[in-house]
This record gives structure tokens, C-alpha cells and sequence, in this order.
């Protein structure tokens, strides 16, 4: 079953520009409240005032300016300890971005389909800064624990095909980059979990712009490399079928 939850570090492209902090904190009013509300993951859903002024690069006062204006408007949410975490907004406008987001409806299909088709997990990740968030999956197939949840995020460090992949559209190219774009898929096993293979390939808008990685999970033991290739290329056609593609080239 596809589901969609609250992705409040997507924006248009699926893909967040780096902001390094330490060299320009955000200026702007909103630009801080934005940056801010990045800097909650999944890793760390819960922060100190301390921890958000100093990886912002905020002072602590205009900080606290920011909080308190996303608490006010019920995007953040300060606990008893003083510590601040999502707050319900966030759901509200993720419900909408569910109900309205002609892309998710598109991919969504393309993964049902696919998954139908091979048997397996298939997910669609997107890059936020330096993690990966899961936008949508099919499990219905197989239901694994070691798979992503949808709107969970893993550090891009942490490897895998999805990982690799966005990497090697999104970062300075570089020749181990050059060849996964040259073959438009990354296959991994036992990178992320020891237990599992995937294989990675990339999704473009009709206008070629980049939008993220879907990507094919299943048992190692299952699936060898040609299986694997078999299944992009069903993913493929899929995607096709719904106006993405998964080449540059027109």
C-alpha cells in the first residue's frame, strides 16, 4: 500500500539546495524559519535551541525569534524540556501536497505497477540536503524491516543504490559518478544492510529535469545482477508510461 507522508524539506525539483551554514547563515526572515525547520530529520527529531543557533550559524536570540514564530504557528513544537520538535502543521501540508502533487500521483503508479510486475519493493527517494527521503513505496509484495519507511530519511553516507545514484546527479561529477550516470543505474548488494540488493536508476521530468531515484529491493539471495537489470528495465517502461524517464536525453 502507497502512502505519503510530511516532507517539509522538498521543494519544487524534489531537491534542496546545499546551505553551508558556517559561511552564510540565512538572511531573510522566512529563509531562517526554512532552515531552521531543515535541520529536523529523522535522525535527530527532537533539538536544543543551543544545537539549532549553532548549526544554523544564528545567534542564539535571532534563533529563538525564528522558534518562537514556528511554534506560534504550530510548525514547531516546544517541549517541557525546552527542546523543540515537529509540530502538526506539518501534516497538514504534507495532506495537501498529498492531495494535490500531480507528480506523487504519477510515481505512485509507475511503483505500483513496477512492484506488480517483479514482485519486490519498489521506492522513489529524493534528495534533501544530505540525506535521502523516501517520497513513496509499494510494499505490498514483500515487507521487510530493513526498508525505508515513506518520509523516513538515511544519511547519503550511508550508502546504497538510491544514495549512490542521487550522488552521482546531484554532486561534482567525478569518474566513479561519470560511469553510474554513463549505465543510468547503480546496482548494490550488502552495501546499506548485508541482507539486501538493489538497483537504482534515475527519474526525469519531461523537460529532463532530475527528480530522483526509483529504485528495486529484494533478498540478495533472490536476485542476481541480470535479474536486476531486467527489472530497471521494466521500471523503465513503467515510468514511461506516466511522462518520466529515466535518460538526459530527449
Amino acid at each position: 500500500m502507497i502512502k505519503t507522508t510530511d516532507l517539509i524539506h522538498v521543494k519544487t525539483g524534489f531537491t534542496i539546495p546545499m546551505t553551508n551554514s558556517a559561511v552564510r547563515p540565512p538572511s531573510g526572515v522566512l529563509e531562517r524559519g526554512l532552515f531552521l525547520l531543515s535541520l529536523f530529520t529523522q535522525q535527530h527529531p527532537v533539538r536544543q535551541l543551543r544545537e539549532l543557533s549553532a548549526e544554523s550559524g544564528l545567534d542564539k536570540a535571532t534563533t529563538l525569534r525564528a522558534l518562537k514564530t514556528l511554534v506560534a504557528w504550530g510548525y514547531l513544537e516546544k517541549r517541557l524540556d525546552g527542546a523543540y520538535s515537529p509540530g502538526p502543521a506539518n501534516l497538514r501540508m504534507a495532506a495537501i501536497f498529498r492531495q494535490t502533487s500531480n507528480f506523487v500521483h504519477r510515481i505512485e503508479s509507475a511503483i505500483v505497477a513496477t512492484s506488480g510486475q517483479v514482485g519486490q519493493t519498489t521506492s522513489f527517494f529524493v534528495r534533501s540536503n544530505s540525506e535521502r527521503v523516501c517520497l513513496a513505496r509499494d510494499n505490498i509484495h514483500r515487507d521487510f524491516r530493513y526498508f525505508i519507511e515513506v518520509g523516513a530519511s538515511v544519511p547519503l553516507k550511508d550508502g546504497g543504490a538510491a544514495a549512490q545514484l542521487l550522488m552521482a546527479y546531484t554532486e561534482p561529477e567525478t569518474p566513479e559518478r561519470a560511469k553510474i550516470k554513463a549505465a543510468a543505474r547503480y546496482i548494490s548488494r550488502g552495501e546499506r544492510n548485508r541482507h539486501l540488493a538493489s538497483v537504482a536508476i534515475p527519474v526525469f521530468e519531461g523537460d529532463r529535469a532530475f527528480l530522483g531515484t526509483l529504485t528495486i529491493t529484494g533478498m540478495a539471495a533472490d536476485l542476481d545482477d541480470e535479474t536486476l537489470i531486467r527489472f530497471s528495465g521494466m521500471a523503465s517502461e513503467e515510468l514511461a508510461r506516466v511522462g518520466l524517464f529515466t535518460s538526459q536525453k530527449h
